[in-house]
Formats: C-alpha cells, structure tokens, sequence
C-alpha cells in the first residue's frame, strides 16, 4: 500500500509539474509573439524559459503556424525536465549521493514558474480584445499570428520583474532540494546549466532532422 501510494504521488508530482510547464509554455507564447512584432521582447532569466527557446529555435519548423503552436507548448514542459534531471544528475555526480527526489524536484521547481504564468489570462484577453468586444476567433488569429498585437510599454518590464521573482524563488528551492553550499553550489549550478545548454541544443538539433523530413 505505502509503495503504491508513494507511485501515486510521484504520478502526482509530474502531472503537475507538466500542467505549470504547459501554463508557462502558454504565457511566454503571448509574451514573445506580442513582443516580437514590435521587436521589444526582453530575454527572461529562468532556466525553463532559456532551455525552451533553444529547443524550439534549434528543432524549428517550416509548417502551419498550428504546428508551430503545437511544438512551442511541447518544448517547455521538456525543457523544464531535462533541467531538473541536470541539477539533480550533476547533484550526485558531485556528492556521490542519492540526491533529491525527482518527481519532488519537478513539481517543486515547475512552482517557482508561477509568476510568469500569472500574466496569462489577461494576454489572453487582450489578444481577443484587438478589434473591440473580446472574441475567441480574434484571440487565435494573434495567437496563430494571423493578426498583430502592439506590446504595451511595460509589458517587457513586468515579465522581466516576474522572471526575477521566479529566479529568487527558484534559488529558494534549490536551497531546500540540495545540501551544497557556497562556491560549491555556484560550481554545481554552473556545470548542471552548462550540460543543461548542450543537451537542449543537441537534442533539438538531432531531433530537427526527423521532424523536418515528416512534417516539412
């Protein structure tokens, strides 16, 4: 019963940490796609945040913009885990340890991308607001960019606040999660995001090949 029960909250734990990956995937897809056309998007300090951008600029495709949806949703939550599994790989090749939970680790960092998915709703709602009373049919023109949206001016400065409320809260749960302390943790934290990087981009590189071949 206690091992079932421990499967289940496993089960639990990466559920939800898929489903804020996936909230996160959608509140940046409206920032980037606002920001973008007006060239005035600023880079977002959050681990999740840079390894998606790798895994989708370096795997991109020349297909509908419903594909192109489709796969940007699919790369943050993966970015997300591979993150995780950096840290806490890394984490035991340093302290020749168990490490953290896995499953815990992901729900409890996926947590901290919080901030930027609060934003989401009201992107939402000014997307389908361009041409007066909001409209479903409006806000996915701009969400499949078929329609233009102006950033406001301070769009890029709150995501940019939030990305670092998420960066402190981050740090507060690696604190929590890992034992190392000091330089060492500096170290650790360098090296898990140095094979975090070179992950992403060969992983997106590799699977750019196939995925183009099928869907170009």
């Amino acid at each position: 019963m206690v091992r079932q029960f421990r499967h289940l909250r496993s089960f639990a734990y990466w559920c939800g940490a898929v489903s804020l990956w996936l909230s996160l995937a959608f509140s940046l897809g409206w920032y980037y796609t606002f920001t973008y056309y007006g060239r005035s998007g600023w880079p977002l300090p959050v681990p999740e945040a840079c390894g998606g951008l790798l895994l989708y600029y370096f795997s991109v495709l020349n297909v509908d913009t419903e594909v192109q949806a489709l796969h940007w949703m699919i790369v943050f939550p993966l970015a997300g885990v591979l993150w995780v599994l950096a840290l806490t790989i890394t984490d035991r090749r340093v302290q020749h340890g168990d490490g953290p939970n896995v499953a815990r680790a992901l729900w409890m960092f996926a947590l901290c991308t919080v901030p930027l998915i609060l934003p989401a709703p009201y992107m939402a709602y000014v997307a389908g607001t361009d041409r007066g009373p909001w409209d479903f049919h409006t806000m996915m023109l701009v969400a499949l960019r078929r329609e233009f949206v102006s950033p406001r001016p301070w769009l890029s400065p709150l995501y940019l606040v939030l990305a670092l409320a998420a960066i402190a809260a981050h740090i507060a749960v690696y604190r929590r999660l890992f034992s190392i302390r000091g330089q060492r943790a500096w170290r650790h934290f360098l090296f898990a995001a140095i094979v975090f990087v070179i992950v992403c981009v060969t992983l997106a590189a590799t699977a750019a090949i196939p995925l183009r071949f099928f869907f170009e």
